[in-house]
């Protein structure tokens, strides 16, 4: 394969020799313009000169200096003559238009000599003529002459700088010029192609032979490209077969809708739950899904937020008959990252819902046995340490104050059990409201540390505002904490992590953590110690924890426990950043 570096660089000599030739030419003919108006000019001014002595010298050769004076002034390209004495005083004149000087304008020629002199303003020349007698002098208007010597001087200048700026300016544009033809030349070095017979040609040639190889290869791989783009396009058909038979099959809704807004495809199992009469296409999806508003405002969301909104439920009632649907709604992208629309996944989880109500109504009467049961146990000893206090009371009469206050004891302890039995006793579900964990935080610890004094619950993290009920999460964070602090021993309840509070957000849940430095909980006691009535403490009722996982349950949310860092358990409380209402 012949290399550029192998070609005759001809052109490039002969480019440049043409370029210097044309710039030697141009100045030559600059130059000698300039030498022949400048010999014109000055033959111009030699005759101006001649012609103003020669009148002169009539002036002088007449026997009436005043008459020759006349005749002089009389020219019509004359400005004025005049006679001077020896002195050079004025002695005679006569002008027109110019009036002549009081004193011999210029030197003294010398005797019988002549002396000429261009001036300005207005441009004249003035001859001075030397006689035994005195001097003469004439100013003679040379006409074009005086402009004419003007440019002459100033294209003395301009010509030869012009032609040092046309060298430096040919130099930068044949350096310019030559440039991108020797990249152009390299290129086509570089360039795959087919073998070249380049022995006995220039590079011109080279170039021409090079490109027409390489148009050549590029008309292969062009055919070779339509090739496998008739390829991709079978395949993409063949894909796009492949999406529009799963889309029609799928058991759960499929719903595309483009950047403008307008439906796209609809898929049939998608057109059966939203119970619409045929595919929407081209159609405005806030018209179309009118009847499911809910489902249209989180279209809209994801369309000009352009964020993804996931596993949400949508309720709307369709016959009389509430549904239920979950949809997963995000926005769809090009290979190049161009924001293309909505992609909207979404099923009836209607009959889902209903058995998971049910499910949790069989839970939570089995639950409200369990309580029941332990209630009534409960109630069976306090009534009968009211009865046994009251007969003590009875006997011993000058005791009965301490008697009395053992009673209302038992009396507020059977009302609190009253109250926890009642929280799972009553119907699920609660109107949700903007509650601030940070407050209800605040909140929880300044109980705690009031009921325990001496004690500091340590706070941090994040604390954001959720959905639910302010006064049933501030019971199970205080159910929480005083559970930490009966937990740890005594001894250690002063040490300033003793107690923790954490907040903590992330994958759309909120967590509230309670670390305490107690001896910690057994794994095969991790899941009894929130049942009602269990209780791993002496005194305890175990009705705490059991309130606690209510309050999580009822919000959506669970509570777990686990070993905390350095000594002790951690108890955390799960809930949603964003809180399904209940109807």
């Amino acid at each position: 394969m012949t290399k550029a570096s192998q070609v005759p660089r001809s052109f490039r000599r002969e480019s440049r020799l043409f370029l210097w030739v044309a710039v030697l030419l141009v100045l030559f003919l600059n130059f000698a313009t300039l030498l022949f108006f400048r010999e014109s000019v000055d033959w111009g001014s030699r005759a101006t000169e001649r012609r103003s002595v020669e009148i002169l010298r009539r002036v002088a050769a007449a026997a009436d200096p005043g008459e020759g004076l006349a005749r002089a002034a009389a020219e019509p390209d004359v400005f004025y003559a005049a006679a001077y004495d020896l002195d050079g005083r004025r002695t005679r004149t006569t002008s027109r238009g110019l009036e002549a000087p009081m004193t011999m304008p210029g030197g003294n020629p010398g005797p019988g000599g002549a002396l000429t002199d261009w001036r300005g303003n207005p441009p004249h020349v003035v001859s001075i003529l030397s006689t035994p007698s005195g001097y003469y002098a004439l100013a003679l208007d040379p006409g074009a002459g005086a402009a004419l010597r003007s440019q002459a001087r100033w294209l003395t200048v301009f010509v030869p700088a012009t032609g040092v700026a046309l060298v430096v300016l040919a130099a930068l544009y044949l350096r310019s010029l030559l440039r991108p033809y020797d990249r152009l030349l390299a290129a086509a070095g570089a360039a795959p192609r087919e073998e070249l017979a380049v022995a006995a040609v220039d590079e011109r040639d080279f170039l021409i032979a090079s490109f027409e190889s390489t148009i050549a290869a590029l008309s292969e791989k062009e055919r070779e490209l339509q090739r496998l783009a008739r390829a991709e396009k079978e395949r993409a058909d063949d894909l796009e077969i492949a999406a529009h038979t799963l889309a029609r099959n799928l058991p759960t809704g499929l719903l595309s809708v483009d950047r403008e807004g307008r439906v796209i495809e609809l898929n049939q199992a998608g057109v059966e739950i939203l119970g619409l009469d045929a595919p929407p296409r081209g159609e405005p999806f806030e018209s179309s899904l009118s009847g499911v508003p809910e489902l249209s405002e989180l279209l809209q969301s994801v369309l000009s937020e352009r964020s993804a909104a996931t596993r949400r439920e949508i309720r709307w009632r369709r016959g009389g008959e509430e549904r239920v649907l979950g949809v997963t709604a995000v926005p769809a992208r090009g290979a190049d990252d161009r924001f293309l629309g909505v992609l909207a996944l979404f099923t009836d989880v209607s009959e889902v819902r209903r058995l998971e109500a049910r499910v949790a109504l069989v839970r939570h009467l089995a639950d409200l046995g369990n309580v029941s049961a332990g209630a009534a146990h409960e109630f069976r000893n306090a009534a009968a340490a009211i009865d046994g206090f009251a007969d003590l009371a009875l006997r011993y009469p000058d005791r009965a104050p301490d008697h009395l206050k053992a009673i209302r004891r038992e009396a507020q302890e059977m009302s609190r059990v009253t109250s926890d039995f009642l929280l799972f006793a009553r119907p699920e579900g609660f109107p949700p409201e903007r509650v601030n964990l940070a407050a209800v935080a605040d909140s929880a610890c300044e109980e705690t540390e009031r009921a325990f004094p001496g004690l500091r619950v340590r706070r941090g993290g994040d604390f954001p505002e959720i959905s639910g009920s302010s006064v049933l999460l501030r019971r199970a964070v205080v159910n929480l904490l005083r559970n930490a602090v009966e937990a740890t021993p005594a001894g250690r309840r002063a040490e300033e992590d003793a107690v923790s509070l954490t907040g903590e957000t992330g994958g759309g849940e909120v967590m509230l953590a309670v670390g305490d430095r107690g001896p910690g909980v057994e794994k095969a006691e991790r899941e009894k110690i929130f049942l009602p009535f269990y209780s791993t403490k002496p005194e305890g009722v175990g009705f705490g924890l059991a309130i606690v996982a209510r309050i999580a349950e009822l919000h959506g949310g669970t509570v777990e426990v686990g070993a905390r860092s350095g000594g002790g358990s951690l108890f955390t409380l799960h809930v949603p950043g964003e809180m399904r209402s209940d109807p």
